[in-house]
């Protein structure tokens, strides 16, 4: 569901961004939605899927959130299997830091434990180590491409309807994949978009949605660049 990787996230964002965060604050999406044809499709656009949990610090607002999204094949972050994290670690000047290891499993969570432990013990805390961490705005709403995995009753007219919303709120399509020999009762089909918000979006969904011909919810997840 997303719970661990969140408290991970909110670790790293007191750490990293000096944020004042609270889990709550942080939306999180379960990769529970995700199906075998979105890494088929995917795979389509040179990308897998993986969850992921990101932040990022503008001025006053810290963007926050925990799901599943597209990664393209030649980032680090699509070569994770099983239990493995990795943190991809972006500065102004320093550039882009990966690091690497598992975050489950007994032996690698004794050594963490035991580690922190070690530290404590030969590093006093002391309270003027670091500044006071900040408060800031928490928000989820990213600017981002985005990937929409449609299920519908197929009829004539349908990507124009979608297209007609989608373009009402100001959001433009890049690309639309579609695998053959579906069955015309329950088809499949895919839009990725050009980058925009994430609330813009949802607004448009909630408006998609109220069409006649879906057979499933409109399923929708960030694509990393």
């Amino acid at each position: 569901e997303g719970y661990d990787a969140r408290a991970k996230l909110v670790i790293l964002s007191r750490v990293g961004l000096n944020a004042d965060v609270r889990p709550e604050e942080v939306a999180c999406r379960s990769i529970s939605g995700v199906q075998q044809i979105d890494f088929e499709y995917a795979h389509q656009l040179g990308c897998t899927i993986r969850q992921i949990s990101r932040a990022e610090r503008y001025a006053d607002q810290l963007y926050a959130s925990v799901e599943p999204a597209l990664v393209p094949q030649t980032e680090p972050l699509a070569r994770v299997a099983g239990s493995q994290n990795m943190l991809v670690s972006t500065g102004e000047f320093g550039g882009e830091t990966v690091f690497g290891g598992f975050g489950a499993g007994g032996n690698p969570t004794a050594v963490a434990v035991v580690s922190d432990l070690l530290h404590i013990a030969r590093h006093k805390p002391r309270n003027d180590d670091m500044p006071p961490p900040s408060r800031y705005k928490v928000t989820s709403d990213f600017e981002t491409p985005h990937y929409v995995r449609f299920v519908i009753q197929d009829k004539p007219g349908i990507i124009a309807a979608i297209a007609g919303v989608l373009s009402h709120n100001g959001i433009n399509i890049d690309s639309v994949l579609q695998k053959p020999g579906c069955s015309k009762a329950e088809l499949p089909f895919v839009m990725t978009l050009e980058t925009c918000s994430s609330s813009k979006l949802g607004h448009a969904l909630a408006e998609i949605e109220k069409f006649d011909f879906h057979k499933n919810a409109p399923f929708c997840m960030p694509i990393l660049r």
